[in-house]
C-alpha cells in the first residue's frame, strides 16, 4: 500500500519525535522538533521542515526536492543531506572571503579568523559525513 505524500511528511514527523538526539517543544500553536539546526514543525497547517542555519532569525523553508530526500530517505539521512549542502556553501562563501581578503585587503588577523572558520565548518562536514556512513 502506497502512502500519500502528506501521510508521508507525518511519518517524517513521528521520526523526528522518536529520535532520542532530538530537542522537542511544545507551545500552544505547534509542536517542533530540533535536530543540528532542521527543524521540523506540525502545526493546524501541516508539517513543514525548515533550515535554521540560513537566512539568520527568518529560517527558510527546504526547497520541494529536500523535502523528496526526506520522504525517501528518513529523517536523520535527511538532516545529513541539507547540512552536507549548508556546510558545503559555507565553505565556498569563506573561500570567496579568503581570496578577496588576500588580493584585498591584506588583514592578517581577518584572514586567520576566516581560515579558523572555515577550518571549524570543515571539521563539522567531515563528522557529517562519518555519521552518515554509520
Amino acid at each position: 500500500m502506497l502512502l500519500n505524500p502528506l501521510d508521508r511528511l507525518y511519518k517524517i514527523w513521528e521520526q523526528a519525535c522518536d529520535d532520542s538526539k532530538a530537542i522537542k517543544m511544545v507551545t500552544e500553536k505547534d509542536e517542533s522538533v530540533f535536530y543540528k539546526g532542521i527543524k521540523i514543525i506540525n502545526d493546524s497547517e501541516g508539517v513543514k521542515i525548515y533550515n535554521t542555519k540560513k537566512g539568520a532569525l527568518d529560517y527558510q523553508e527546504i526547497d520541494y526536492d529536500d523535502y523528496i530526500y526526506f520522504l525517501d530517505k528518513g529523517f536523520r539521512n535527511g538532516v545529513y543531506h541539507i547540512l552536507k549542502r549548508t556546510y558545503k556553501e559555507q565553505i565556498n562563501a569563506i573561500n570567496i572571503k579568503i581570496q578577496s581578503e588576500v588580493n584585498q585587503r591584506n588583514n592578517k588577523k581577518h584572514y586567520d579568523y576566516l581560515k579558523l572558520k572555515r577550518d571549524n565548518i570543515i571539521n563539522k562536514y567531515t563528522k557529517i559525513i562519518k555519521q552518515q556512513k554509520l
